[in-house]
């Protein structure tokens, strides 16, 4: 019930009631002075003033309008017949329990589906490779390719040769890249390069359609090539051996950036030992790095050709090397 209680109140409870003796009753229960409101006035032989107005006036007795959701109203029993006092409280509206605001009107429920019973299935995350995708292919190509004199002859040096009265044995050719030696990749496992390992999947996998799965060596080594190199787990790898004269190598490696605190990461003379094999062997060696150019150590540019491996890199940014 509300806790206060007002005029419109106590007019909607006697609209509700039949008998004087009824309204005393229910004024009485809402806390109105019977007294004040609705006593009946005792005039004194003395008094010949009229009374003072009532409060508020009070409905005329007759039968209460009959409402849709109030059953009908019972007529009084005859004096004789009542047994014992009847349950004013009973023919009260606002003494009686109302229906919940929206019962029976609220639109029906939507039928939900259950949630699925867990599977061991698993779905990956969404990738957004480093590279963006629409140059990864011409990145490749610039990063793998080599020049060879196979191109249209150069008309420059032929005439400056002719000019020079030196003999010309061959026709000079200008040069154009060819992906045909092939190369070999090799993928950085190591605790520094781990959160980059999608990207390493994914850039190899782009490798193998670029240059041809046929034309592609692949080994995986941990923080230096030195420390075992190989297709296969950690405890099948070998010691690394530089591919056939030619032959492109890409390097997917921060060069010990990264890696939590106490890792054994490769050092600078490891890597440089790592350069120097490549040269020996009449190979070219390019490293694809995921941190940027601020992050790189001073020696790191001098010993490998370093390429920034993010979104910002374009295939204009690569500068063809010989082998």
């Amino acid at each position: 019930m509300r806790g206060e209680i007002w005029l419109a109140d106590v007019v909607r409870a006697l609209e509700a009631a039949d008998t004087d003796e009824q309204r005393r009753e229910v004024v009485r229960m809402l806390g109105f002075a019977p007294s004040t409101v609705l006593a009946d006035p005792v005039a004194s032989p003395s008094e010949t003033a009229p009374l003072p107005p009532e409060p508020f006036p009070l409905p005329a007795p007759g039968p209460a309008p009959a409402r849709e959701d109030e059953p009908p109203a019972r007529s009084p029993a005859p004096a004789g017949d009542r047994d014992e006092p009847e349950d004013v409280l009973a023919e009260l509206p606002l003494l009686r329990a109302l229906r919940s605001a929206g019962e029976g009107d609220a639109p029906p429920r939507r039928p939900v589906e259950p949630l699925a019973r867990p599977t061991g299935e698993r779905h990956p995350l969404p990738h957004e490779p480093l590279l963006v995708p629409r140059w990864t292919h011409a990145i490749v190509r610039a990063l793998l390719s080599r020049p060879v004199p196979e191109g249209p002859v150069d008309i420059d040096v032929l005439i400056t040769a002719m000019a020079c009265r030196r003999p010309v044995t061959r026709l000079p050719r200008l040069p154009v890249p060819t992906l045909r030696y092939g190369v070999q990749v090799l993928v950085d496992r190591g605790a520094g390069m781990q959160p980059f390992r999608r990207d390493q999947d994914e850039l190899l996998r782009r490798v193998r359609a670029v240059v041809g799965p046929q034309l592609v060596e692949t080994g995986y080594f941990s923080d230096a090539p030195q420390r075992g190199t190989g297709p296969g787990p950690r405890w099948t790898r070998k010691p690394y051996r530089p591919p056939r004269a030619g032959r492109r190598v890409l390097v997917l490696s921060d060069l010990g950036l990264g890696g939590p605190p106490g890792h054994r990461r490769g050092t600078r003379e490891e890597w440089a030992d790592f350069a120097g094999r490549v040269r020996q062997a009449g190979c070219g060696a390019v490293v694809l790095s995921p941190y940027p150019v601020h992050r790189w150590a001073e020696w790191m540019p001098r010993v490998l050709p370093l390429v920034c491996w993010d979104r910002t890199t374009r295939p204009g940014h690569i500068e063809m090397r010989p082998a």
